[in-house]
């Protein structure tokens, strides 16, 4: 997109700025156009060419045929018409004249600028994506990592060489009838686990307040500031901070069913899904691009079958006989004709006026 860029902005100005177009300056706006038109524009003519295979049309079809059009005709205007000669001028105008309606004017700057524009857009929309992406992993970076849960267990072996001396083997003590406090991963955790939250640590799952009663802090979710006081048979969400006493939790949801995981999921939707512009616009130019296609096809044909029609219809015409009109409607008034067929009367009759000199 910098390369672009860089190639373009001198194109503009020449075109653009009438003081600025030297002669041969048409020349070097070619010059610098041409990479941008054909390798910048690369990714539009690629995409429009795998659409037309599949009998497509997108949003890609119409830059990559605008970049080509405006291309072509500017190369073809270079090379066959005056607007290669040195000294020629190109003003900007906003609208047509008729001081300039007979002169040629090539359209580099809009292949160049068009590409342009299109790669900074994209580039601008990676670029967010890229920030949320990093936002999303700081998001499930928020999820605690290990978590302290109580299991009912057995007590460790008890050595029966520190009772009966060395020599002896090691003989299982009693069940132990309380739970036992173990910190696990946070991948091993099940629904219906129970497990410590101490004050500072963060809550590893969604779940509900079995004992204890404490403030949480939901802000990193939420956005509330003000910690949330939560007791017996409140629900938790988890990566949110315990910033009072100590709770005992039941695990509701874990893995991807806790609403982190939700988040996480929207978000990433969000990133790789199109909003409803680009979809209708889609939708739009599917239907637009072929019409207009058809349109630029169909139209020399038809404005040359036009022009042969009514050059036959003028030849037809020129070369009709003459026909003499009948009698009867040469002769429609009897006291014109009579006055018509009647003979003159020589100068000085009684009737005849005097003669001209």
């Amino acid at each position: 997109m910098s390369v672009s860029a860089a190639l373009t902005v001198p194109v503009v100005a020449l075109s653009m700025i009438r003081a600025l177009q030297f002669d041969n300056w048409q020349w070097i706006s070619l010059t610098l156009a041409s990479p941008v038109a054909v390798w910048g524009a690369l990714p539009f003519h690629r995409a429009a060419w795998m659409n037309a295979r599949h009998g497509a049309a997108t949003m890609d079809t119409l830059i990559s045929l605008g970049v080509i059009a405006a291309y072509l005709w500017s190369l073809w205007a270079l090379l066959f018409t005056h607007a290669g000669m040195t000294g020629m001028r190109m003003p900007f105008e906003l609208l047509p004249s008729s001081d300039t309606a007979g002169s040629e004017h090539i359209y580099l700057e809009v292949a160049a600028a068009v590409t342009t524009f299109i790669l900074a857009g994209r580039y601008f929309e990676a670029r967010a994506k890229r920030t949320s992406g990093a936002a999303l992993r700081a998001l499930l970076d928020m999820g605690a990592k290990d978590v302290a849960v109580l299991r009912n267990s057995t007590s460790g072996p008890a050595r029966t060489d520190q009772l009966h001396g060395a020599g002896h083997e090691d003989v299982p003590g009693p069940p132990s009838s309380e739970p036992v406090e173990t910190r696990i991963a946070i991948e091993q955790l099940v629904v219906g686990d129970q497990f410590v939250v101490r004050p500072g640590e963060k809550i590893a799952t969604d779940g509900t307040v079995i004992s204890g009663t404490s403030a949480v802090d939901a802000s990193m979710l939420t956005g509330e500031s003000v910690p949330i006081e939560v007791g017996p048979g409140d629900a938790v969400v988890g990566a949110t901070v315990n910033a009072g006493g100590r709770l005992l939790v039941r695990a509701t949801r874990v893995g991807a069913d806790t609403q982190l995981a939700a988040m996480a999921r929207l978000i990433e939707a969000a990133q790789n899904g199109k909003a409803q512009v680009q979809r209708l616009a889609d939708r739009v130019s599917a239907v637009f691009v072929p019409i207009v296609i058809g349109l630029s096809i169909l139209y020399p044909g038809g404005v040359a079958a036009h022009r042969t029609h009514h050059n036959g219809r003028v030849h037809r015409r020129r070369r009709r006989p003459h026909h003499r009109l009948p009698v009867r409607a040469r002769t429609r008034n009897p006291d014109r004709a009579a006055r018509r067929h009647r003979p003159r009367r020589p100068a000085g009759h009684p009737h005849q006026g005097p003669p001209s000199p």
